[in-house]
């Protein structure tokens, strides 16, 4: 009789435990939000009808993007949000949670073991730069998310890997599912009556046609408008699945060729920028489409997670790769000005030192924000709330990680640059000093302010830059002077020494590679200023 109570016993402890257990997977499943990336290329800071200056701008009163302004108005605008100057760096940084400077794919990716940088100028790129890009054995946000139980989907442009490496394929990276991303960073068309530049001459003959679409081949539709059918598509199918999803949803725009959105580009022809006499160029009209395109997809997005009533359970972020294309293909805009001044208050765009080249849009939101919801009491984000902490695209690596209560999955040896920035959500009003590093030891392509081998930081609201070519620091003060149109280099010795010892120590600190000489072949390093 002993025997048989104590053995009753034993079975009770089990079953209690093993419901304890399972009832602890379970308390876990509820605190995994799905999470939605949407992520844009080239979208500067200004190509909005949502205002992230202080003030309303020309460009602000161009623009369309009024699902944008929706998001923000549920969640959280980041007004200090940065990525890297050029995309591939940025898109690795955000898979792997590592400055460019550490991670050392400092430039935009083609092919393995060929560099592509541009060839003006006294400096060239670091001899031993990572020109293969990210590849399956690199630690990455999708396979540690894999990990935690998430279905993984990618959606649109990838160009994390080069041609014919095995990284080209965001399914080895950690992706359940790959739609249309492969290599090449840019499509050589938008639309399906070109099937997607499938039949046409890529840049020196490598193949910039969107991969897998071969369905909509021949048709009149634009790719921003397939990728989100097929993003509802492969969000359903992973609703039906059980588990938590991550959508990297990665559109190709606003990124050249910059082809109409012909559905929409009627919106902007034979008028003239508002409250102005100036005609709109055709690629401003063109470009204007593709903004809005793209904003229309976010709005598509949001009303399907709402028709599949996951909205509530479904973390929403929004930002670009780099700051908007303005070094070259713009035109004239709404304040009659030129090249170099589309994401103006901010000074220069995309491959530059300056703000312009890489301060971005950032909404925090949850689909549906709901009052009692569980999840949303476990990560809570503020109602229509502005941010001005600084955080950078690395930051989303632990962030997202997080959220999906994933961090234990992160090898204990790894070194990450970005910090998790679930603490400016609820509390909008919190600041934290942080060094903002940016290093681009390449020159990207135009001539023009800051387009050329740099490295730089922000400090709260101080920012120094030192520029290769010249050999020249900048120091400016932000709060003051957005336009970085004032250097303080020589007024404040002090602070720029400070400035520049700071910087060296977090550039040495993340193993650095400095440009060479296209001479000597020698590296290029600053000197510390009035030392």
């Amino acid at each position: 009789m002993k025997i048989t109570i104590n053995f009753m016993c034993v079975l009770l402890v089990i079953f209690i435990s093993s419901m304890l257990s399972f009832s602890g997977l379970v308390i876990a499943k509820e605190k995994q939000p799905n999470i939605v990336l949407f992520l844009v290329d080239d979208m500067g800071w200004q190509d909005t009808s949502l205002v992230f200056a202080d003030q309303e701008t020309a460009a602000n009163r161009h623009f369309s993007t009024p699902n944008m302004e929706a998001l923000a108005n549920q969640g959280v605008k980041f007004t200090q949000a940065y990525s890297h100057a050029v995309c591939s760096p940025s898109r690795v940084s955000l898979m792997t949670g590592q400055n460019p400077t550490r991670h050392h794919v400092s430039n935009w990716t083609k092919l393995p073991d060929s560099d592509h940088s541009g060839t003006w100028g006294p400096n060239a790129a670091p001899k031993h730069w990572r020109t293969e890009g990210l590849q399956p054995n690199d630690v990455t946000l999708a396979k540690l998310l894999q990990q935690s139980g998430y279905y993984t989907i990618h959606v649109g442009k990838a160009h994390f890997g080069a041609y014919g490496t095995p990284g080209a394929n965001p399914t080895n990276l950690g992706f359940d599912v790959n739609v249309a991303g492969h290599a090449a960073g840019a499509p050589a068309s938008y639309w399906g009556e070109n099937n997607f530049g499938n039949e046409m001459q890529g840049a020196e003959g490598l193949p910039q046609g969107v991969p897998g679409l071969a369905e909509f081949h021949q048709q009149k539709v634009h790719l921003t408008d397939v990728l989100t059918q097929r993003a509802k598509q492969e969000i359903t199918k992973a609703n039906q699945s059980g588990k938590p999803f991550f959508l990297n949803m990665a559109h190709y725009a606003v990124h050249t060729p910059i082809e109409a959105h012909k559905r929409l580009v009627k919106h902007y022809q034979d008028r003239v920028y508002q409250g102005t006499q100036i005609d709109i160029p055709e690629v401003e009209e063109n470009y204007a489409s593709l903004v809005e395109g793209m904003d229309d997809s976010l709005g598509e997005l949001m009303k399907h997670l709402n028709v599949l009533g996951i909205a509530e359970n479904t973390l929403v972020v929004f930002t670009s790769d780099n700051g908007g294309l303005s070094g070259h293909t713009r035109s004239t805009t709404p304040r009659g000005t030129e090249l170099n001044s589309h994401n103006w208050p901010l000074n220069a765009g995309k491959g530059s030192a300056y703000e312009g080249g890489t301060r971005v849009p950032y909404i925090v939101a949850w689909a549906k924000p709901k009052l009692g919801n569980q999840i949303q009491k476990y990560l809570p984000i503020g109602i229509n709330k502005v941010s001005r902490q600084q955080v950078m695209i690395e930051d989303l690596f632990p962030t997202l990680l997080a959220v999906a209560q994933g961090e234990s999955n992160i090898p204990q040896d790894y070194q990450l640059d970005g910090i998790d920035s679930r603490q400016f959500w609820a509390n909008t009003e919190l600041k934290v000093q942080r060094p903002v590093v940016f290093h681009y030891p390449h020159v990207w392509g135009p001539h023009g302010p800051g387009y050329e081998p740099h490295s730089a930081m922000r400090l709260d609201n101080w920012k120094i830059i030192y520029l290769y070519n010249s050999s020249s620091w900048l120091l400016y003060d932000l709060n003051s002077d957005l336009n970085e149109q004032f250097n303080l280099a020589k007024r404040q010795p002090i602070k720029l020494q400070k400035m520049a010892i700071k910087l060296k120590k977090e550039l040495e600190s993340m193993n650095v590679q400095w440009p060479i000489n296209r001479i000597t072949s020698e590296e290029v390093r600053f000197t510390i200023p009035f030392k």
